[in-house]
């Protein structure tokens, strides 16, 4: 049980290596800056839906792209 908890506060460099090729996806896809603001949000976003138990790559992908889609929608509305 302690092994998993450690797990998911702490992100071992495979898990940031996944992370950020999320992230990079994700700028490249919405022309974001990596440096901006913007994509200062989209870290935090795209950790919190790792440790949120998305841990392989495509899943993590597809829901921080959902994310940002429905977040889209609600500012547009």
């Amino acid at each position: 049980m302690l092994r998993r908890h450690f797990n998911r506060t702490c992100l071992s460099p495979h898990d940031l290596a996944i992370c950020e090729r999320v992230f990079d996806q994700v700028c490249a896809d919405e022309h974001l800056d990596p440096l901006d603001q913007a994509a200062e949000i989209l870290t935090v976003m795209v950790v919190a839906i790792f440790r949120n138990a998305h841990t392989s790559e495509r899943e993590l992908l597809e829901a921080v792209k959902s994310h940002r889609k429905k977040a889209a929608g609600r500012r547009v509305a």
